[in-house]
Parts: structure tokens; C-alpha cells; sequence
């Protein structure tokens, strides 16, 4: 089972999330983080407990491209960066591209295309 890390502040939608991502992904959201201080802090004491990271980009305190940044740097090849959030323009979609991410999803577009992204990665083998 794919291990996702969630970074999102609003937690009526990381419950929504981790739902979808075990019903629709069979993936296990182990862990949440509200904040990028908090997400990066994780991240860095906890580096093999995580397949996924999915990460929004606006935070209630910093930003989800600082932690993708940081991924770029200090993740393994075998794992996954995402970026979920709402009104991804294309401005946001580019930065987040250059910041390492594997993929970008509009929540409120395309979660059935995020869910079957998450789910392809449940299905690989990992490395």
C-alpha cells in the first residue's frame, strides 16, 4: 500500500482526501502537516517512511512549494511528489514543475485524475 504524507490545512479536506485516498487509491495516509514548517520537519526526521508526498500550495502558514523545493533535494528517486490545489494556473503549475513536483491537479477540477494517478502508484512496484 502506497504511504502518503499530506500537506493541507483545511481539515475538512484532508479528511476528504484521506478518504478518497484509501477508498478510491488504496493508498494510507500516515500523516498530516498543516504548515511548511511542520510538513519539512517530518519529512526530514522521517525520510523512508513515505511513498508519496502530496503537498497544497497555499498553506494557513508558509508555502507548499517551499516543501516541494526542499523535496526536490532530499527525497529518494522512488518517491512521489503531487501538488493537489484549488485554481492551479498555469503560472502555479510551472513553478511547481521546476520545483520538482511529479504532477500537478486542480482539486477542484481533477480529483478523479489525482485519485488515478495515486492509484497507479499503489499498483507499481516500488524501488
Amino acid at each position: 500500500m502506497t504511504r502518503i504524507y499530506l500537506i493541507e490545512d483545511n481539515p475538512l479536506i484532508a479528511t476528504t482526501l484521506t478518504d478518497g485516498l484509501q477508498e478510491f487509491s488504496g493508498c494510507d495516509v500516515i500523516g498530516t502537516a498543516t504548515t511548511s514548517v511542520d510538513a519539512i520537519d517530518w519529512l526530514g526526521r522521517n525520510p523512508e517512511e513515505w511513498d508519496a508526498a502530496v503537498i497544497d500550495i497555499f498553506l494557513a502558514e508558509g508555502n507548499g512549494l517551499t516543501v516541494a523545493q526542499y523535496l526536490q533535494e532530499h527525497k529518494s528517486p522512488a518517491q512521489r511528489t503531487v501538488v493537489l490545489m484549488n485554481h492551479a494556473t498555469s503560472e502555479v503549475r510551472e513553478g511547481a514543475l521546476s520545483a520538482g513536483v511529479d504532477a500537478v491537479f486542480d482539486k477542484s477540477l481533477q480529483l478523479e485524475a489525482f485519485y488515478d494517478f495515486c492509484r497507479k502508484l499503489s499498483i507499481s512496484p516500488r524501488r
